[in-house]
């Protein structure tokens, strides 16, 4: 089972958002990957699905500290805090 690597230019201000490429162990981009913010004080979660370029974008946060997980069948799952 291959891992997954989340790459996060992050950009995270008031009302904020977080974007990234999702790319396996080889640097290949990864379409279809369920990417999940849970905001840690609060417990709100967040999830967008990588376009096909293995890109997301998670508009709209609030501001505070994040838990994101990265997850595909077949893949072992990414979870970054």
């Amino acid at each position: 089972m291959a891992g997954l690597v989340a790459l996060l230019p992050v950009a995270a201000f008031a009302q904020g958002s977080i974007s990234g490429v999702v790319k396996d162990t080889s640097g290949a981009v990864l379409p279809g990957v369920t990417v999940t913010m849970t905001q840690a004080q609060t417990g709100a979660v967040r999830s967008v699905v990588t376009d096909g370029e293995g890109a997301y974008l998670v508009s709209n946060l609030p501001p505070g500290p994040y838990r994101l997980e990265a997850s595909l069948q077949g893949f072992r799952t990414y979870v970054q805090t």
